[in-house]
């Protein structure tokens, strides 16, 4: 028995050696970050900006890779399955580790499983906007306008995004009914907003607010705890009169599970150093993206694990099941 013992710390001291021996060595080899969007997304933007701060002070370039297919499930199960070693980042969201799951039968990850948190990246609101020639100018005139015409007020949303979601969760906040009109399409929802076909859309600022800077759509307030950068005259739900509806769109940065700590905390090191620079900043508050500089691994994983309850409650409640 004192033998086996022996044996078995013997080599949990060697692991742990080689563990850290990892570590020192890394990198030593060009970092691959899978993100889960296409060349020119808002995700990918802010990737390839973040990567070229990273690389000088790794040592090492950090390339981007573009995987789209599947909502983003299958860059995350190529990221799962790749060596835990840190040459392999995965930019992680809230739809594909929270939404995902509830949508898309048999995947073949599983994010707390598969996944270990590094630092969190930034968060996106949707602003509520609406038709100009609506007869509600607020958030309190809407939700008084719906309640008196049970069902009639209509929004866009495509089924299981994190737009179907916010509106999901205004409709349970406020204690209204509204009719779920489905699209594929944000832009043809914009349009078909602005034509007065949809009553209501919670969508990002990038797309939505040139609509509501010409004149075509009227902005109602921003689903996040504080105003955005982009547009600080447009007020929170919380500030028009419905606190509690707050849900955001988040992303951080991840590596596979079993990826040496040693590894993990390096990486967190850097990659906060970046987000702290100013270029960072600009960008995120010139796209509506607020910054989660201040979110790390720990916070990170605390944001999934109360993700997960919160949309399978939504999904439940507002999203046809798969199949």
């Amino acid at each position: 028995m004192a033998t086996s013992r022996r044996a078995a710390l013997a080599a949990g001291a060697v692991l742990a050696g080689q563990g850290r021996a990892r570590a020192q060595d890394f990198p030593n080899r060009t970092l691959t970050w899978v993100v889960p969007g296409g060349p020119g997304s808002v995700l990918d933007v802010a990737a390839r900006l973040i990567a070229t701060r990273m690389g000088p002070r790794l040592g090492q370039n950090v390339v981007i890779d573009n995987r789209l297919g599947a909502g983003g499930t299958a860059a995350a199960e190529f990221a799962a399955r790749s060596a835990p070693d840190g040459h392999t980042l995965f930019f992680g969201n809230f739809a594909t580790f929270a939404i995902a799951p509830l949508l898309i039968p048999n995947l073949r990850y599983d994010a707390q499983r598969d996944f270990l948190p590094v630092q969190g990246i930034g968060a996106s609101a949707n602003i509520a906007v609406t038709g100009m020639d609506r007869p509600w100018k607020s958030i309190p005139e809407l939700i008084r306008h719906a309640r008196e015409h049970p069902g009639r007020v209509t929004y866009a949303a495509s089924i299981g995004s994190g737009q179907h979601a916010a509106a999901a969760l205004f409709v349970e906040r406020a204690g209204i009914a509204l009719t779920h009109i489905p699209y594929n399409n944000f832009g043809q929802a914009l349009n078909d907003l602005a034509a007065g076909r949809v009553d209501l859309y919670f969508d990002y600022p990038l797309s939505s607010l040139p609509y509501v800077r010409d004149g075509r759509l009227r902005a109602l307030a921003v689903n996040a705890g504080e105003r955005l950068a982009i547009a600080p005259d447009i007020p929170t739900l919380a500030e028009a009169g419905l606190p509690g509806a707050e849900l955001l769109g988040w992303s951080g940065l991840y590596v596979p599970a079993r990826t040496p700590p040693a590894v993990v905390a390096r990486l967190a090191e850097v990659t906060h150093e970046c987000l702290r620079e100013p270029e960072v900043r600009t960008l995120f508050d010139n796209t509506g993206t607020i910054l989660w500089a201040n979110v790390d691994a720990a916070r990170l994983a605390r944001a999934l694990e109360e993700e997960i309850p919160r949309m399978r409650h939504l999904i439940g409640r507002a999203i046809p099941k798969a199949g």
